[in-house]
Parts: structure tokens; C-alpha cells; sequence
């Protein structure tokens, strides 16, 4: 039995695709301003609500080992190389790692922190996916077509599609053993060469009367429509940690410390373990690439 606490996005479809492979479940409250408010607190950064983000997880924790029934327990992580940055982004050293070592004193339960780097599906136009939008947080925005490069825009990320995310955790439901920590991606590149990917992906398409198209990509062979760019480099990020750190509002916090986890790196997972878990855990599910993905969002209306 695996105990589900419905929520938009991503939760949504994992539920779908536990009823699709017809797994016997807990759901948890449907009601759906509940849900807003857990989620709220669960990805809070201000630090009176640290506590209140362990006290949720505990309760979830202890349920489960007090259950008969339901043994095994996946907390909310969803991030990136958690093995080599456990601290980042930096709300996650005091939301997440406080948990993770409480999870490791517990007994009773078999547990995984599993993780994905960015979801694929910001690349997607809203219409097409389940994902919201994230325009100040994820560097390209495909909605109104532009992208916002972070550092030198080279280094290293990963990416999943959120569909096969859902079918990656289902296929590990039916695994005999876990390891504490779990990997999944679609695939790993960098934020400058996905940018000339959509470009080039975009020649193929009608080009909008009021926008010119001057760039032409050798490395695709094919004319495409640039999106309008902008910088910020690790300099003005960490500049921006120092000016909003002790903002009310941590609106802007959050942001420049998601710039800051994808800047050093630690979006991207490990890629020799994440491929030695694919093939022992997921050899039934194909992760797509970003060019698979944007070419079967032209063919299909919802990803």
C-alpha cells in the first residue's frame, strides 16, 4: 500500500499513472486549498516555518511505521546532485536535510529520496503540460519566448520529463529493494545548447510577422527563430543572495538561491550512478530527450 497526497503538477500525474497500473493507494485529503497550504509550507523558506516543514513529514514518517500496511515512504525532494550539494539550494538545508537525517535514525520503513534535476517540461508552451510555468526561476521561458542565461551558461544540468518521472517512481514501487538515494534523467546538457536546440527547432515552424529571424545554426542546419536573451552571471547572483537575505518577502531569495544550485552544477545528477540505477530499476521506461520531447509536443496537444 502507498499512501498519496494528491497535488497539482507533478503529483497529479504519478496518481494517474498509480491508477493506470491499478497500485493499491492511500489518498490523502482531497481538498484542494489543504493542498495549497501544505505545499506552501513544505517549500517555505522563512525559518519559523522550518519546524512546521519537519513536524508535516514526521507525522507522514510515523504513520507509516505505526501503519501494517504501508512500509515504504518517498518524501518530497525532487531536486538535483543532493550527494555532493546536500545543502543546496539553500532552502534545502533547512527544509530537507533536517528531515533526511531524521529519516536516517528511523527504522521500521524502507525509504528513497528521489530525484530528477529540473523537470523537462518547462520547455513546453503552459498548454502543453501539467508543469506550471516558472518564468523567474527555470532560465528559458518558452511562453513568451525568451531565456534568462545564468552564469556562463556551460555548466553542467539535467532534465526529465515529468510524465516519465511518474512512470520511473511506479516501475520502483514494484522493486524488491531501494537504495536511500534515487536518480532519473531524461538528459544531461547545458542551458546554452538546449537555447540553439529550441531555436533551431523553431525554423521549422511559421515565423511570426514582427519578429526577424538572424541567426543561423550550424551545429542544426536549419534557420531558426532566437529567443530574446538576457544575462546574469554568478557574480550578481551572489549579490543578490546578500541584498534579499533577509527580505519579508523571500520571493526573490528563492529565486537567486535556485540560480545559485544551478550555476554550481548541482541540478545535474550524478550520471554513473543514475545510469546504473536505470538500468537495474527503469529498463521499461525510455526517458526522452529535450529534442524528442519539443518534437513530439508539435505532433500531440498534451505532453
Amino acid at each position: 500500500m502507498v499512501p498519496i497526497f494528491e497535488t497539482d503538477d507533478v503529483g497529479r500525474r504519478i496518481l494517474k499513472l498509480f491508477l493506470i497500473a491499478e497500485k493499491q493507494m492511500v489518498r490523502g485529503p482531497g481538498n484542494k486549498r489543504t493542498h495549497k497550504r501544505l505545499q506552501r509550507r513544505l517549500h517555505a523558506l522563512d525559518p519559523r516555518f522550518n519546524t512546521r516543514h519537519c513536524t508535516h513529514l514526521i507525522a507522514y514518517l510515523n504513520a507509516c511505521i505505526k501503519s501494517k500496511a504501508c512500509k515504504r515512504f518517498i518524501p518530497s525532494e525532487w531536486a538535483g546532485n543532493i550527494e555532493d550539494y546536500p545543502l543546496k539550494p539553500d532552502f534545502y538545508g533547512t527544509t530537507r536535510e533536517p528531515f533526511r537525517q531524521i529519516l536516517k535514525k528511523s527504522s521500521g520503513i524502507e525509504w528513497t529520496l528521489f530525484n530528477q534535476g529540473w523537470f523537462m517540461d518547462y520547455f513546453l508552451p503552459q498548454e502543453k503540460t501539467y508543469i506550471k510555468p516558472a518564468p523567474d526561476d527555470f532560465p528559458v521561458d518558452p511562453n513568451n519566448w525568451r531565456a534568462c542565461i545564468r552564469g556562463t551558461g556551460d555548466e553542467p544540468q539535467s532534465w526529465t520529463c515529468a510524465r516519465e518521472v511518474g512512470k520511473a517512481v511506479v516501475e520502483l514501487l514494484a522493486a524488491s529493494e531501494w537504495e536511500p538515494i534515487t536518480y532519473v534523467v531524461g538528459e544531461w546538457n547545458t542551458f546554452n545548447e538546449i537555447v540553439k536546440l529550441m531555436e533551431s527547432l523553431s525554423g521549422s515552424k511559421p515565423i511570426p510577422s514582427d519578429f526577424v529571424t538572424q541567426t543561423f545554426w550550424k551545429t542544426h542546419g536549419a534557420i531558426g527563430r532566437p529567443l530574446k536573451k538576457s544575462y546574469k552571471s554568478r557574480e550578481q547572483i551572489q549579490a543578490s543572495l546578500m541584498k534579499h537575505a533577509r527580505d519579508e518577502d523571500t520571493t526573490e531569495l528563492e529565486i537567486a538561491q535556485a540560480e545559485d544550485w544551478h550555476t554550481l552544477g548541482a541540478s545535474a545528477c550524478p550520471q554513473e550512478k543514475t545510469l546504473r540505477q536505470r538500468a537495474k530499476y527503469f529498463s521499461n521506461v525510455h526517458f526522452s530527450t529535450v529534442e524528442e520531447l519539443l518534437r513530439r509536443a508539435e505532433t500531440i496537444n498534451f505532453i
